[in-house]
């Protein structure tokens, strides 16, 4: 897995608006290895509801003083460069980076995009495919809905279903299973179409 390259990321949001993130956890695997990690709370300059304080912990105060998405966007993408991105349960996360990076009227990055929540439903036999219960079949212990610890535990889990797969990259992973990147200013992540045989 000498090839395998990618950023996994995790938001938590203030709301139930995809433009509220009140924080943002990264990890970027580097030759198979864990490289590196970034962790940021977020003014989401929204209200907060409190069914969402519930599940992550996180209080207006906690971010009073944080940098909002304008602030913190340089560094993200510094961070990410030119990777594939990955989410677990990616419509929800990637659908925040875009919502809130329009929001203040930044661009869209490029990158590629993947699911591991996706990978796992097609390469693990479980019944649900929470990133928990992903977690619990490999054996790994966290504490969920903590942005950094969430993106970690995703990490972990993409390089586990590369070396049940047996492949040496992302692209190859993402092959695997069917299915063609996503790109976070474009297209989303989708089952490849299937040509019609005459």
């Amino acid at each position: 897995m000498k090839n395998l390259n990618y950023v996994v990321l995790d938001f938590e949001t203030a709301n139930g608006s995809r433009t509220s993130p009140c924080s943002i956890g990264m990890v970027k695997y580097v030759n198979g290895e864990k490289h590196s990690e970034y962790y940021q709370l977020i003014n989401p300059e929204e209200d907060f509801y409190p069914s969402n304080i519930r599940v992550h912990g996180i209080y207006p105060e906690d971010v009073w003083e944080s940098p909002n998405w304008l602030e913190v966007y340089p560094s993200i993408m510094q961070f990410i460069g030119d990777l594939p991105v990955a989410a677990h349960f990616a419509t929800f996360d990637i659908n925040v980076f875009r919502a809130t990076t329009e929001k203040y009227g930044l661009p869209l990055p490029e990158n590629l995009y993947f699911c591991s929540c996706v990978l796992s439903q097609k390469i693990l036999p479980l019944r649900s495919h929470k990133l928990n219960l992903v977690a619990d079949y490999f054996g790994i212990s966290f504490e969920h809905h903590h942005a950094l610890e969430d993106s970690e535990v995703a990490a972990d889990i993409v390089r586990e279903l590369a070396n049940i797969q047996q492949v040496d990259t992302i692209a190859e992973l993402v092959d695997s299973i069917g299915y063609q990147f996503g790109r976070i200013n474009g297209t989303n992540f989708v089952m490849k179409k299937k040509t019609r045989s005459r």
